[in-house]
């Protein structure tokens, strides 16, 4: 194999190493803020209940 072919499958290599690295770090953050806007709702929900309760 030569030198030449064997720098552009390292690189290609890299590069789809690189890629996916960015999509772990995006599928995280995404996971972050979906994982609080779901907390989020969920306290709301309580509130509400709670909120409710007390107007009985």
């Amino acid at each position: 194999m030569s030198r030449g072919l064997l720098d552009e499958k390292l690189l290609d290599q890299v590069f789809v190493m690189e890629a996916s690295l960015r999509l772990v770090k995006c599928d995280e953050a995404y996971s972050e803020r979906l994982e609080i806007v779901n907390c989020t709702k969920s306290m709301n929900l309580k509130q509400m209940r709670t909120t409710r309760n007390s107007q009985k």
